[in-house]
């Protein structure tokens, strides 16, 4: 067993990802150095080889100091899939081995976003994820959304001059930011730091890619994608509450699952929906997606993933955040978020 990523060679770390069908963006080198440009976690990753010095798996897992049940290891923050990888044996070895390393490091907590493994653990489904199946020919694809609701949308979004364009410039993800902050700032949520952003699309590169609608020229929408193997993942949205009768969603989305489709992947992901959320659950329904659950383990405290969202302090804090300043708002935010992965 390893335990120092440093010792391990990118190659052979990408040649793991690319045989193992497991494998999504959140065990990727990129993902360990994208969490570490951003947040004050500790990598504590896992490797296991065989005999010949082959990587056989990997359980990526971070240190945070959380704001929500104390420190934890996690595997990993802000991943929404992220278990073990490799074979059955090889899984049950590495998270024998994260026991053993968060007894070692004197930890009451570790979280496994993923299921099926040995091991004394509380299994929780708070979530599932919603998957679109694509294919070259887009009015195949075209025809599994709803009628009445998503394609309807996205009509009346290209008849009101909404236009959409892929780009990675700097000031267009700025914009998006400020939407981001409007977004989550309604919802009464924390809102991510615009580093989170920046360091994203610096270290994915042409794997993340930002998809703006426009309005009179001016930004009303987008949406951060991020592909991987042979899906892509709708990983961040925010748009201008003043201007959702333009249905920015709709829009950039759907541009979206056309270029992918185009482009040869074969699913697009719309991320992780906690069962609360039952109108954005709907949402992505009508988009013709299959539901997959998900299921975390946990030992001892369920950690940040399973916060009871409908909770009087929950909600009162949702209150407080909604009706911050926007300045105070984004600083509030920005200390509070790494706790929270």
């Amino acid at each position: 067993m390893i335990t120092d990523s440093g010792k391990i060679r990118p190659d052979a770390w990408r040649h793991l990802l690319e045989s193992e069908g497991n494998a999504t963006i959140y065990h990727t080198p990129e993902w360990k150095n994208f969490l570490e440009a951003t947040f004050p976690y500790t990598p504590r990753y896992l490797f296991s080889q065989n005999d010949a010095g082959e990587l056989t798996g990997l359980l990526p897992l971070f240190q945070i100091e959380g704001m929500m049940g104390g420190s934890r290891l996690s595997s990993t923050p802000f991943a929404h899939d992220c278990g073990p990888i490799g074979q059955k044996k090889v899984c049950d070895e590495l998270v024998h081995a994260a026991l053993d390393l968060c007894n070692e490091l004197q930890l009451k907590n570790l979280e496994i976003r993923g299921n099926g493994f040995e091991g004394k653990f509380n299994e929780v489904n708070n979530f599932s994820t919603y998957i679109l199946p694509l294919s070259q020919n887009i009015p195949d694809v075209w025809k599994r959304l709803d009628k009445g609701s998503t394609r309807w949308a996205i009509t009346k979004a290209t008849k009101s001059n909404v236009t959409v364009e892929s780009t990675r410039n700097t000031e267009d993800l700025r914009e998006f930011y400020e939407l981001n902050c409007l977004t989550k700032k309604e919802l009464g949520v924390p809102c991510h730091p615009l580093k989170f952003f920046k360091n994203l699309f610096t270290i994915f590169g042409d794997n993340a890619v930002l998809y703006v609608a426009r309005h009179d020229t001016r930004i009303i929408g987008g949406g951060v994608m991020l592909r991987f193997k042979d899906a892509v993942l709708y990983g961040y949205g925010g748009a201008d509450p003043k201007c959702r009768n333009f249905n920015p969603y709709n829009a950039f989305i759907w541009r979206s699952i056309e270029d992918a489709c185009n482009a040869g992947y074969k699913i697009f992901n719309f991320g992780r929906t906690s069962y609360d959320n039952t109108g954005l659950i709907q949402f992505k329904k009508k988009w013709g997606t299959v539901e997959k659950k998900l299921y975390y383990c946990y030992k001892n405290h369920p950690g940040s993933s399973s916060i009871d969202r409908t909770s009087f302090l929950c909600k009162m804090a949702n209150l407080g955040l909604h009706m911050m300043p926007m300045p105070l708002y984004k600083s509030v935010s920005e200390k509070i978020f790494p706790g929270l992965g």
